[in-house]
C-alpha cells in the first residue's frame, strides 16, 4: 500500500533538525514541529494560536510587518538573518526562509518559516575574525607553516620585520629567511614539531628582503587537525636585535662600572690605612704629651677611617652584586650555604649568644655567592639590631610558593616602625646612627638587588619592639 503523501510530509516536518512553523497573514501561529520546541522552549500547545511575535524582541517587531507585507505580495525570503528570543528569555541568532502558502486558487494564505539557530556559527565566526584581527595588529611577526616548511599565512607584522609581503612569501619555502649557516635548524625546527613539541623562545638569527640580518626570538607551536595530528606550525618571530644591543651596551657599562669601582676601592683603601697607622702611631707615641681634647680628635680620625674602610668594602660588594655574571642556573644547596654563614659569624654569634636555627632549607637556582650574602646580611642585621633586654633568636624557614621559593628570616629584635618597611632596602639608608648601631647602610640594599636579579621581590614584615621577619622570593 502506497504511503499517504500527507503523513510522509508530516513526519518529514516533524523530524526535521530546522524549526519549521506556519503562521497566516495576521502573524498567528499554525503549525509548530519538535525542533520548534527544542529551539525556542515551547511546546506546540503553548505556541499554536499565538501570535508569532512572542518570539521576536521588542526592539525588532517592526521586522514583522515588513515580512507579511512581503508574503502577501507572493514574495518569498531566503537567509535572513535576525535575533528571536526563546521562552526562557535568552536571545538565539536565527537565518530565517519564509515561503508563502497559497490555496487552491494561488491566493496567499499564510507563510511557511524555516528557522535555523546559527548562534554557535556566529559566535564562532566572530572569535575567528577577532583572532584574526589579533594576529594582523599584533607587532610580533605571526607567521604559519606546512610540514614541509612552506609558508601559508603571514600577517601584517611579518611584512613590517621582513619586508616581503604576503603574496611574495605564502606558498614559498621559510628557509628564504635564513641565512646559509642557519638553514640546518629548518629540520631540526620540524622534526621537534612533528613530534608534537612546542620550541620557545629559540633565539636564532633570520635575514630581511634587504638582506639585512635580525636577531630574532621564536615561538613555534604545532598546529593539528580535529584528529589530533599535526599538520603544520604556527610561528611567532620577534626582533630582538635592538634588545641585543642595549644589553651588550649594558654589560659594557657595567664592566667599566665593576673595574672602576675595584680601582676606586683599592686607590682608596690605601691612604685610609695610612691614616688609621699613623693616627694609631701618633696615639701610642704622644699619647703623655696629648690633652683630652686632642686625643677625642684622634680617636675621631681612627673611627672615621674605620667607618670609611667598611663603606668602601661594601660599596665593592654592592657593585659586585648587581654587576656579578654569575649563571643563574647554578643551583646551591641552601642549608649548605646557611651553615657556612653560622661559622663565618661565630664571633659574633658567641659574643650576643645568639640562637640561631632552620629548618630543611631546600636547594635554589642561583649563584651560592649570591645566597651566602643574603643570609650574612639578613643574619648579621637581626644580631646587630637585637633588643637589649632579649638574647637574639633567629629563625630561617623556606616554602613552595608556585614556581619561587619563599624564605623567611625571623628575629626578636627591635624592630622596624611600618612608615621605613620601604626606605630600608634603599642605598645609604640607615634609621639610626653609627655611635647606635655601626655599619654604611648598603646590606639591605645588596640583598634587593640581589632579589632583583633573579626576578624576585624582598620585603619585611615588622612592629617595634617585637622582631622582625624578613621575606624574600627566588626562582626553585
Amino acid at each position: 500500500m502506497a504511503p499517504d503523501p500527507a503523513a510522509l510530509l508530516a513526519a518529514i516536518v516533524d523530524s526535521s533538525d530546522d524549526a519549521i512553523i506556519s503562521k497566516d497573514l495576521n502573524g498567528a501561529i499554525t503549525s509548530w514541529n519538535k525542533s520548534a520546541e527544542r529551539l525556542f522552549g515551547y511546546a506546540a500547545d503553548e505556541a499554536i494560536g499565538q501570535s508569532i511575535t512572542i518570539l521576536i524582541p521588542a526592539d525588532r517587531l517592526d521586522e514583522e510587518a515588513e515580512i507579511l507585507r512581503r508574503l502577501r505580495s507572493g514574495e518569498r525570503i531566503d537567509h535572513f538573518e535576525t535575533i528571536r528570543r526563546r521562552k526562557d528569555g535568552t536571545s538565539r541568532e536565527i537565518s530565517l526562509t519564509i515561503s508563502p502558502v497559497r490555496d487552491a486558487s494561488g491566493n496567499v494564505v499564510g507563510a511557511s518559516k524555516i528557522a535555523r539557530d546559527i548562534t554557535d556559527i556566529r559566535q564562532s565566526q566572530r572569535a575567528r575574525l577577532l583572532l584574526s584581527a589579533i594576529v594582523d595588529s599584533s607587532d610580533d611577526a605571526i607567521i604559519s607553516k606546512d610540514l614541509n616548511g612552506v609558508i601559508t599565512s603571514w600577517n601584517s607584522g611579518a611584512e613590517r620585520l621582513f619586508g616581503y609581503t604576503a603574496e611574495e612569501v605564502i606558498g614559498k619555502s621559510v628557509t628564504l629567511l635564513m641565512p646559509p649557516e642557519r638553514v640546518h635548524e629548518e629540520p631540526e625546527i620540524l622534526g621537534r614539531l612533528q613530534n608534537g613539541a612546542r620550541v620557545d623562545h629559540f633565539e636564532t638569527v633570520r635575514r630581511r628582503k634587504d638582506g639585512t640580518l635580525l636577531e630574532i626570538s621564536l615561538t613555534i607551536s604545532p598546529i593539528r587537525d580535529l584528529n589530533g595530528k599535526v599538520i603544520g606550525a604556527s610561528k611567532i618571530a620577534r626582533d630582538i636585535t635592538e634588545r641585543r644591543r642595549n644589553e651588550a651596551r649594558i654589560r659594557r657599562a657595567n664592566q667599566d662600572l665593576e673595574q672602576f669601582a675595584f680601582s676606586a676601592s683599592h686607590d682608596l683603601q690605601e691612604p685610609l690605612r695610612t691614616l688609621k697607622i699613623y693616627s694609631e702611631l701618633l696615639g701610642a707615641r704622644y699619647a703623655d704629651k696629648l690633652d683630652g681634647q686632642a686625643l677625642e680628635f684622634l680617636d675621631f680620625l681612627r673611627s672615621g677611617a674605620t667607618r670609611m674602610e667598611m663603606l668602601v668594602r661594601d660599596l665593592l660588594a654592592y657593585t659586585h652584586a648587581i654587576n656579578s655574571n654569575a649563571a643563574a642556573n647554578e643551583i646551591a644547596d641552601a642549608s649548605d650555604v646557611f651553615e657556612d654563614v653560622c661559622e663565618g659569624m661565630a664571633g659574633p654569634i658567641a659574643e650576643t649568644g645568639a640562637m640561631i636555627t632552620s629548618e630543611a632549607l631546600p636547594a635554589v637556582q642561583m649563584h651560592r655567592m649570591h645566597l651566602q650574602q643574603l643570609f650574612q646580611n639578613l643574619i648579621g642585621n637581626a644580631i646587630k639590631y637585637r633588643h637589649v633586654d632579649r638574647t637574639p633568636v633567629i629563625h630561617i624557614t623556606a616554602s613552595r610558593q608556585g614556581a619561587s621559593w619563599l624564605f623567611s628570616v625571623s628575629d626578636n629584635g627591635i624592630g622596624i616602625a611600618p612608615e621605613f618597611k620601604e626606605k630600608i632596602f634603599g642605598l645609604f639608608k640607615r634609621l639610626h646612627t653609627s655611635e647606635e648601631y655601626p655599619g654604611t647602610g648598603i646590606g639591605l640594599a645588596i640583598c634587593q638587588r640581589i632579589v632583583d636579579r633573579y626576578y624576585g621581590r624582598i620585603w619585611v614584615d615588622s612592629e617595634v619592639g617585637h622582631g622582625s621577619t624578613f621575606r624574600f622570593c627566588v626562582p626553585r
